[in-house]
């Protein structure tokens, strides 16, 4: 789900969602319509999967600073290929 559709979303969510609340009225779990738990658990998947791509492209970004100074030794695209 993007930002938009999120956004689209903002009335409908505000209004369906009921929460479940203690004797002093604390919030304590909230209930909403399965399309937007869906919805809203599908957009954290996919920020998890772009935050491990991020993380790798750091960690590669690294890594060739690493060789560049000399710390570690360059390896071979047959090398990199085996490890995949």
């Amino acid at each position: 789900m993007d930002v938009n559709i999120l956004k689209k979303q903002g009335e409908i969510m505000l209004r369906d969602i009921k929460y479940v609340t203690d004797e002093k009225g604390k919030r304590q779990e909230v209930i909403l319509p399965f399309q937007i738990w869906k919805d809203v658990t599908d957009e954290l998947e996919a920020l998890r999967e772009k935050h491990q791509i991020l993380t790798g492209l750091q960690q590669s970004c690294r890594d060739v600073k690493r060789q560049k100074k000399g710390d570690v030794e360059e390896q071979s695209l047959e090398g990199f290929l085996n490890e995949l």
